[in-house]
């Protein structure tokens, strides 16, 4: 394929054909779903190849009067979406055509961009093979887990659905909000997308009680092919009493056979990829894809990629 970005076309969201946008990326596909998108971005566009032989959804904003790419809070990752496999060429005049428009960029592509100039930082992302029976999935389980379960079986443990998406964005925000860089607005509009009709859908609440006092709870959204571990709670005192390993175990039974994938998140944070190891999670790696081609002297206000 030559490199001629000239047959790519920058189309903001509401120029876009949806019967051509679905035809590639199918109808509930999460991050590929413009509802998803305006719901957490307001704000996005694509790169369209053709006739929509491929597109690239991006989330565009400016400051001091420069366009960049930044990544929405609870949107992971963004990807080529193609009639045809992905290939190299393809990924360089995708992220030509953005560098050519956009002069300052930070977002994760779930292709790899290797090989395209720009800095680039692979992630990790765990996911669950949901598609055999919940006693296949169970064998997977590592030792460290089964010790868990052990622990957790000692308690009492309820696991039920949870009744407000609000309820447990706001443990969520309470428990790891320090530590997280997603403001009250980005809660907010995901709470209000979670209660949207669309969402409504698609919301998959779950919570672990000992009495009446919730121990573990996690916020899924899910489309026909996996379910996405959004947000993921155990309060402080629940750590020692497995609780959120109970939590994913009773989760992974649910939805084993219904559904092809659970997608953890991630994470890169040792501790964090091997309790999702545990579960006999597999790696599917995304990618940070940044570059500062700022004027000189906004170049040196941001990092030098």
């Amino acid at each position: 394929m030559a490199d001629d970005t000239m047959t790519i076309r920058y189309v903001d969201a509401a120029e876009l054909s949806h019967e051509k946008w679905q035809r590639l990326t199918g109808p509930t596909s999460l991050y590929a779903d413009p509802a998803f998108f305006t719901a957490m971005a307001g704000n996005w566009a694509a790169f369209v190849y053709k006739d929509y032989e491929a597109v690239l959804p991006v989330f565009p904003r400016t400051k001091w009067g420069i366009a960049y790419l930044y990544q929405p809070a609870f949107i992971q990752k963004t990807a080529i979406h193609s009639l045809a496999p992905v290939d190299s060429s393809l990924i360089h005049l995708f992220l030509s055509a953005c560098r050519k428009r956009f002069r300052f960029a930070e977002f994760y592509l779930a292709n790899n961009p290797a090989n395209n100039h720009c800095y680039t930082k692979e992630r990790n992302n765990y996911l669950v093979n949901l598609q055999p029976a919940y006693a296949s999935i169970e064998s997977q389980y590592k030792t460290d887990l089964q010790k868990n379960r052990k622990i957790a079986s000692q308690h009492a443990f309820e696991y039920r659905p949870a009744d407000n998406p609000n309820s447990v964005l706001a443990l969520y925000q309470n428990t790891y909000g320090k530590s997280l860089s997603y403001s009250n607005q980005d809660y907010k509009q995901l709470h209000q997308y979670c209660n949207s009709e669309k969402g409504q859908g698609q919301l998959v609440l779950r919570e672990v009680l000992l009495g009446n006092e919730v121990q573990a709870a996690c916020l899924c959204l899910k489309d026909s092919d996996r379910l996405y571990l959004l947000a993921n709670i155990t309060v402080p005192h629940a750590r020692k009493k497995a609780a959120n390993h109970f939590l994913l175990d009773q989760l992974i039974r649910e939805f084993a056979g219904r559904l092809s994938w659970l997608d953890m998140e991630g994470s890169d944070l040792p501790g964090i990829a091997h309790f999702y190891q545990n579960f006999g999670a597999v790696n599917e790696p995304y990618y940070f894809v940044a570059w500062n081609d700022l004027p000189f002297p906004l170049r040196w206000l941001k990092p030098r990629y």
